[in-house]
């Protein structure tokens, strides 16, 4: 959420140089035969859950291998914005932030963005886990955050960022995870990419992953687990297209472009359960630049570049007005009209930074017509809907507009210079992947588990549906990365006995 595509080309030249120099000594060679047979978990993905679950694993006495099919860690995490939640966390109670939240709340929360289609064991373990997790960044990882953070639902501080410089805040997350590996000697391979589970065709156990490196494929075995956390397939086009639709394929990407399906190709072979494959996050964007019109987008009249026509509800949230943009233009372009007043809100400021930091364009023009004109829009249509539009807002009228307007406080488009700021539906992640349980096992269509597999992160399902809470998908991510190291550990003492 939040301004977390802003800094795209910067945040894989700054990945870059931490990866090359956190990682420095700590990426080794190929392992040999035997150090194959000897680890205690494979985790494939090097993103928020698959860093957490190797540091949390080493933690607890096991032998972890992470291994990350680029040169450096390339999925969301380094995209995002960084923020990590909370409900009493120390960095809050510092702050005094949110006295009256509580745990119920925050569940009751997640399945309500949800529609309450979000799984109820999943959503309620998230919310009691999360100042425990927040703390284990701070005190074992050594991570730092800032309270405060209101993020757009439901407007409550539970949001903390990442106290650090390097920009954006999940870059910076990348950055204090690599550094603890390093610290701690897990092996973590780059250039390594998981092509298919290694499963014992008896019992239809996980025992491992073959993985291909540059000069030949190597099977890694995990005596206690193979984990998936390797993200969604928003990257992926065809499985977009066949689970989200045209529309959804036709979205810019907003972070990672090689987040595509291992979660699922993988999975597949074991026979797991898929769930909200056909589910998706996404927002506004400007596409060529990766400009991110967040905030402007709920604060103007959005109109249709093709045909110069309100065509979604302004006061819908800006996930459902990026699915109509992309499901009701032509080409997924549109663009939101305000007037000097509004470009001058506080709020904005970052948005308009976004556009003037990627050289996005925006139009201005101190008539009506004029605007049109800069921005290829036909001006006797739009100088009536904007008329139309301030006189609903003058009348209370707002209602009877087609479509409608619903924003709690419409602001009219009255005093010059104008403004015209396209933008796009942009696709952020998909929520699909294999059923997990609470102890992120891989359930099968007979909803057993699936001995020896785990999934985390945006490569389980079952968590998120339609939305989420700002934060919710890194939060939860590092709490069943943790959660699968702590089950892998009590299995291996299990097995000693």
């Amino acid at each position: 959420m939040s301004n977390r595509r802003d800094f795209l080309k910067t945040s894989l030249l700054g990945t870059a140089a931490v990866a090359a120099t956190t990682m420095a000594g700590s990426v080794q060679a190929a392992p040999s035969d035997k150090e194959r047979k000897g680890y205690d978990l494979v985790i494939i993905g090097a993103g928020m859950g698959g860093f957490c679950c190797a540091i949390r694993a080493k933690q607890n006495g096991l032998r972890p291998i992470l291994i990350e099919k680029m040169p450096m860690p390339a999925g969301n995490t380094i995209y995002a914005a960084g923020f990590v939640l909370g409900v009493h966390s120390r960095p809050q109670e510092a702050a005094n932030c949110n006295k009256d939240d509580s745990v119920e709340k925050f569940y009751e929360d997640m399945l309500k963005v949800s529609k309450g289609r979000g799984d109820k064991a999943l959503s309620r373990y998230v919310a009691e886990n999360l100042d425990s997790t927040i703390a284990w960044l701070e005190d074992y990882v050594g991570m730092k955050f800032r309270a405060g953070m209101k993020l757009a639902y439901p407007m409550l501080q539970r949001a903390m960022l990442p106290a650090g410089d390097v920009k954006p805040g999940g870059n910076q997350l990348a950055m204090w995870l690599m550094a603890k590996c390093k610290e701690l000697g897990i092996p973590v391979r780059f250039n390594t990419k998981a092509i298919k589970l290694i499963i014992d065709d008896d019992t239809g156990a996980v025992k491992g992953v073959v993985a291909r490196t540059k000069e030949k494929s190597i099977k890694l075995y995990g005596r206690y687990g193979t984990v998936i956390a390797t993200g969604g397939y928003s990257a992926n086009n065809m499985m977009v297209i066949q689970n989200c639709g045209v529309a959804a394929a036709n979205m810019p990407i907003r972070g990672s472009r090689v987040v595509s399906g291992e979660n699922i190709t993988l999975a597949q072979a074991a026979f797991a359960k898929f769930v909200n494959v056909d589910q998706y996050h996404c927002g506004p964007i400007y596409g060529p630049t990766g400009a991110n019109p967040l905030n402007i987008v709920n604060n103007g009249i959005a109109v249709s570049m093709d045909k110069t026509e309100r065509y979604t509800n302004e006061g819908l949230t800006y996930v459902q007005m990026s699915r109509d943009t992309a499901a009701r233009t032509k080409n997924n372009w549109a663009c939101i009209i305000i007037d000097q007043d509004t470009r001058d809100l506080k709020k904005l400021a970052p948005d308009f930074a976004s556009y003037r930091l990627t050289k996005a364009p925006i139009y201005q023009a101190d008539t009506i017509e004029e605007l049109a004109k800069a921005a290829g829009l036909d001006p006797v249509k739009l100088v009536k809907i904007v008329d139309e539009y301030n006189k609903a807002i003058k009348e209370g009228t707002r209602d009877k507009l087609t479509p409608p307007n619903t924003l709690p406080e419409a602001r009219p488009v009255l005093k010059a210079p104008f403004y015209a700021v396209p933008f796009q539906g942009g696709m952020t992640a998909t929520f699909g992947g294999p059923l997990i349980n609470t102890e992120a096992r891989v359930l099968n269509n007979e909803n057993r588990v699936i001995p020896g597999l785990f999934a985390i992160g945006n490569a389980a399902g079952g968590l998120f549906y339609d939305d989420y809470i700002g934060g919710a998908q890194l939060s939860s991510a590092a709490i069943f990365g943790i959660r699968v190291a702590d089950v892998v550990k009590q299995v291996k003492a299990e097995a000693r006995k």
